[in-house]
């Protein structure tokens, strides 16, 4: 993920989107609900043919490492010929890397590196993976670009984002239930969340043979949990900002109702994603 400015009008002081990640390395597997792991191992799964132990594997933007988790899990444990995760977030990279020491893994490396100049040589990689990091760097076409640069001829590139961020419609949902002309809190570039979008602009990066897919998951119990200690923390502030002490203590109340209405219709929520692969 490339460093952009999160600084909402008259908000907080301006913090990068790689500063934020720092703060959310540690706990992102619970409050994301585990969505991120369950869907790239979907898609995982429906494309095998995309990994083996011969794998070149790049896990671009790789956060924790949920995607090489994914994986050397769908391989059976096998950890591809050579895996490099590279993120711009020092507390991702940390927890990656402590995921790396505690699974003993000897052919996995990760590495602070931006999306947008990756530190690889052309045609490095059988197979790259950007999982939910699309809307986070500041330039994705380039992004797409340093995939397909990075990519040895026929390579695969895996790119997942969110096609319903049912986090963002929660807490839409809970802002107008404290404030009905609640200025509602921004989507990052949700242009890439739209039907097509990302599809076109690998296309316009010189992939060939690109396909979309959908998948989705329910998140209930724990997990579910996970996801409400996340509205409720600091990715929302922006949602609250200049309110009142008043209406700030009635957000999570708010939020459990956001919560509530979801669940009714569903039995849990529901989260959905595009998965787009395209080939050098």
């Amino acid at each position: 993920m490339s460093s952009t400015t999160v600084n909402p009008p008259d908000g907080p002081p301006s913090r990068t989107v790689a500063e934020w990640f720092n703060q959310l390395a540690a706990f992102y597997t619970r409050q994301t609900g585990n969505t991120t792991y369950t869907l790239i191992a979907q898609a995982i799964r429906t494309i095998s043919n995309s990994v083996s132990p011969e794998t070149i594997l790049h896990d671009n933007a790789c956060g924790p490492g949920i995607a090489t988790r994914a994986v050397i899990e769908h391989l059976g444990g096998i950890e591809p010929a050579r895996v490099e995760g590279t993120d711009n977030s020092t507390g991702m990279i940390d927890a990656f890397n402590h995921t790396i020491s505690a699974a003993k893994w000897q052919r996995t490396k990760a590495t602070l590196m931006d999306s947008l100049d990756l530190q690889f040589p052309d045609n490095t990689f059988t197979t790259s993976i950007t999982s939910f990091s699309t809307t986070n760097v500041q330039d994705p076409p380039k992004m797409f670009r340093e995939v397909h640069r990075t990519l040895r001829p026929d390579g695969l590139a895996i790119v997942a984002q969110w096609k319903r961020f049912t986090v963002a419609d929660m807490i839409h949902k809970a802002q107008r239930l404290i404030r009905s002309d609640a200025v509602l809190m921004r989507v990052p570039k949700e242009e890439y969340m739209q039907d097509g979008f990302i599809h076109e602009k690998m296309k316009e990066a010189g992939f060939r043979e690109t396909k979309q897919m959908t998948f989705n998951t329910l998140v209930t119990g724990e997990e579910l949990e996970g996801l409400r200690t996340f509205m409720l923390g600091d990715f929302t502030r922006e949602a609250r900002q200049g309110w009142s002490d008043e209406e700030q203590a009635k957000w999570p109340a708010a939020i459990d109702s956001a919560i509530k209405d979801e669940v009714s219709k569903d039995g849990g929520v529901v989260m959905e994603a595009w998965v787009v692969t395209g080939q050098k």
